[in-house]
């Protein structure tokens, strides 16, 4: 990766704000080399931002993005050296929270759905669509996220992530997923794009269907659109092909099950993975398998299939990393945009990192480890921002000095701002004929 790619990348997204150009590339630069995050406003002590504290909600608030530029951008300078498997380029699709439990007067706030033991929780959810970059490490390249609308579910807004994705980039293409979107809603899309398929895992408890049978000669009515029910917790017939390999230390067995389809999508025809850990006794490691459902060709090697979705776990790395480094969830503006563009700058700081990772000087501690010849590992995202200051003063930026002001006027006489609009909490859920009832 060369010094002229990272500064290519920072001119496109210079040229993709819309407004506020030069405060929100100092603000990303800030929000890139700060480290810790406890307020956007905070980003203003850090030494790429050039303007007064009071410019940071002006910039998150009125910047506009020109989000199919950065969207196309995101496609161009993905790294050179990114891996794929089978020959396909893996990407990773889930979604995070934004909880916003007192934030009354912020818009469109949802009850956002939780395990059984935690208390309900309120905010936004944003999906997230990213390239899987280099196995082994927790670097990944963020392609898409957008703000789960109240109407629609994780399923439609990542169906429609991976479609515009599809037709954004032409090469093939595995999109990882959790048994969040084991569903027909996401897994419909696979039926208009012939250049991305799904692997997803799925619950032991979900039910598929067999192919029907073929029609008797000269019976009449609707052929079957559903053969005999195939339960993932007792498969009703023998696998159709079987692996075996050694992962890390452990061996692995993966039996397949061609010619499935889902109820609700018959259409799509798919093929089920059971995949089991062994100890070194032979016994599973754990309680249940895992279940993957795979829209794809089928002579992909299966345990290809079983890595991709393994590698799937560097998304939740990139989430944690997004919470603890660049204060993701810090923006406590009730101004919608303002909350959404947050989330927009934080995904260009980690581009930056990823970007400068192998360009900036190791400054990890000592006491970081080391491989025996004296060979660095390559740098997690946290060690590279510890030596990013320092490298993006020296690469300079595009963004313009910023001129001397002269003092606000600040409010009129007399002037009483108006009192900010209480919004309701929206749920989801939708009310039984009984508590549509009651509520009327």
């Amino acid at each position: 990766m060369t010094e002229k790619l990272i500064q290519q990348f920072r001119d496109a997204e210079y040229q993709s704000f819309l407004k506020r150009q030069d405060a929100v590339l100092d603000l990303i630069d800030a929000l890139t080399v700060a480290g810790h995050v406890d307020s956007p406003v905070a980003l203003s002590e850090e030494t790429p931002f050039r303007r007064k504290f009071s410019m940071i909600y002006d910039i998150l608030c009125h910047a506009g993005f020109d989000f199919d530029a950065l969207l196309n951008a995101f496609i161009d300078f993905q790294p050179k050296d990114s891996e794929t498997i089978a020959g396909y380029e893996v990407y990773g699709l889930d979604a995070t929270k934004n909880e916003r439990a007192e934030a009354e007067t912020l818009p469109e706030r949802c009850a956002l759905k939780s395990q059984k033991e935690d208390p309900l929780v309120y905010g936004h959810k944003y999906s997230w669509l990213v390239r899987l970059v280099h196995w082994g490490t927790s670097w990944v390249a963020p392609q898409d996220l957008l703000r789960i609308d109240p109407e629609l579910s994780d399923s439609q807004v990542g169906g429609q992530q991976v479609k515009e994705l599809a037709i954004r980039n032409p090469k093939p293409k595995v999109v990882v997923e959790d048994s969040l979107y084991g569903n027909h809603i996401f897994l419909s899309i696979f039926l208009l794009i012939q250049n991305t398929f799904a692997l997803v895992r799925m619950r032991t408890t979900n039910v598929l269907n067999e192919k029907p049978k073929p029609r008797e000669p000269g019976k009449k009515g609707a052929p079957q659109k559903h053969g005999a029910k195939f339960k993932l917790s007792s498969p009703s017939r023998a696998a159709d092909c079987a692996e075996t390999f050694l992962f890390g230390s452990q061996n692995v067995t993966i039996q397949g099950w061609k010619g499935l389809h889902l109820k609700k999508l018959p259409d799509l025809t798919v093929m089920m993975l059971r995949v089991v850990f062994l100890n070194s006794d032979g016994k599973p490691r754990y309680k249940q398998p895992m279940w993957l459902l795979w829209t794809g060709p089928t002579d992909v090697l299966m345990q290809d299939l079983c890595k991709m979705y393994l590698w799937r776990f560097a998304i939740e790395h990139m989430f944690r990393f997004l919470k603890q480094n660049l204060g993701l969830n810090t923006s406590r503006s009730n101004d919608l945009v303002g909350t959404e563009q947050w989330m927009w700058m934080c995904a260009l700081a980690y581009w930056q990192l990823l970007l400068m990772k192998d360009l900036v000087e190791d400054a990890r501690p000592a006491w970081h480890s080391r491989t025996r010849d004296e060979k660095s590992k390559k740098l997690s995202p946290g060690q590279v921002q510890r030596a990013a200051l320092r490298y993006i003063v020296e690469l300079g930026t595009p963004a313009k000095t910023p001129k001397v002001a002269g003092k606000g006027k600040g409010r009129s006489k007399g002037y009483h701002p108006t009192p900010r609009v209480r919004y309701p909490v929206i749920k989801k859920t939708k009310m039984t004929p009984k508590e549509a009832s009651v509520s009327t």
